[in-house]
């Protein structure tokens, strides 16, 4: 019986908190884990923004490439010019 009574104790001895601070101890542990989500979402979208930006480069690339094949051949046509985007005016540079 004594075994009963120490453990009777220990209960009787324990402490809690008030219940305004339990409810503190919540409401920060509620801000703790909505931050930790909001976090891992701000890392996602960055992640994502990467792989667009990432796909915009090669996209430019692409472009670069595409205008430069194009400028050969105008060069191979007409030779040196130079060229009004606006208008097609071609000024030969020759």
């Amino acid at each position: 019986m004594e075994t009963v009574t120490k453990k009777e104790k220990v209960i009787q001895n324990n402490k809690f908190l008030t219940e305004e601070e339990l409810t503190k101890l919540q409401e920060i542990q509620t801000k703790t884990r909505n931050l930790v989500l909001e976090l891992g979402e701000v890392d996602l979208i960055k992640i994502q923004i990467n792989q667009r930006h990432q796909i915009a480069k090669d996209y430019l690339f692409e472009i670069q490439d595409e205008e430069n094949k194009f400028n050969e051949s105008l060069n191979e046509k007409y030779g040196q010019i130079q060229l009004n985007p606006e208008t097609g005016e071609i000024i030969k540079l020759d």
